[in-house]
């Protein structure tokens, strides 16, 4: 089994944790708030990728009732959760490497965490593919967790049943890879997420906008 299938196949077992620790999580509402406030049209389409239970989806539709949302996942359970948590959205199984193959442009993108499970050269094609994706003045939404230096490690389910190979990434390159791939940086926000062990990490959320 390769690690894209394992990342799969435990993202299929931690659905339900996942969905009880993350669903009514309100740390980065302020990001998505800002998010909706780049989207110029009431009725904007978007693309969400790696959607989990729904929890960001759930969010926006809140906010802002208009929006029509396509919410994709690997996770079979994730999607069969998110059908549930948020009937009135679209769920698909995709895989964010594969997002071209959607063949639809969209007008805003957004990808909570999918970064930190790809490495530094599927997040660059992530970027340039969104730009490829998005209408003109398309609005990107990511998010992942920053070290200075990229680099990647083992974690471990808190049952220390499932262990998973997470991506950290630095902010420089992302940075630079956006002005390379043509979108102006909106927001850019560093939020402190505390940890059992007492130790924060850095999470990183980015928002830009497609200038051509």
């Amino acid at each position: 089994m390769n690690r894209n299938q394992q990342t799969l196949q435990n993202w299929n077992l931690l659905a339900q944790t996942y969905q009880d620790k993350f669903m009514e999580m309100d740390l980065y509402n302020a990001t998505y708030d800002q998010f909706c406030n780049a989207i110029t049209k009431d009725n904007a389409w978007i693309l969400e990728l790696g959607c989990g239970p729904g929890n960001i989806t759930k969010y926006l539709l809140e906010q802002k009732p208009n929006y029509s949302i396509l919410a994709t996942d690997t996770a079979p359970s994730m999607i069969a959760l998110g059908k549930i948590n948020v009937p009135k959205a679209q769920f698909q199984l995709l895989d964010v490497r594969d997002m071209l193959a959607l063949n639809q442009t969209f007008d805003a993108i957004l990808g909570g965490f999918v970064v930190p499970y790809l490495n530094p050269i599927e997040t660059e094609q992530f970027i340039a593919d969104s730009f490829e994706m998005l209408n003109q003045n398309g609005v990107l939404y990511f998010s992942c967790i920053e070290k200075e230096k990229n680099y990647s490690e083992t974690q471990t389910s808190s049952d220390g049943k499932i262990t998973m190979e997470v991506n950290y990434h630095e902010a420089s390159y992302l940075l630079e890879s956006l002005q390379k791939n043509n979108f102006q940086l909106l927001s850019f926000f560093r939020i402190d997420y505390p940890k059992p062990n007492g130790i924060s990490d850095i999470h990183l959320v980015i928002i830009a906008q497609k200038t051509n």
